[in-house]
């Protein structure tokens, strides 16, 4: 059990942190966030999968 919330608290972590990076580097609109968020999003899957950039 112990395991298992150590893994939630760093999912939580890593869900913030990203958030955050979205929030500071495309603004604190709501507009802002959902587009910066897909670009990171997209930017950051096609890292993890070795895709080049569209």
């Amino acid at each position: 059990m112990r395991l298992l919330s150590k893994i939630l608290w760093s999912l939580a972590f890593l869900a913030a942190t990203f958030v955050w990076m979205v929030l500071f580097e495309h603004g604190f609109s709501m507009n802002g966030f959902s587009k910066g968020m897909q670009e990171e999003w997209h930017s950051l899957t096609s890292l993890v999968s070795g895709s080049p950039k569209k």
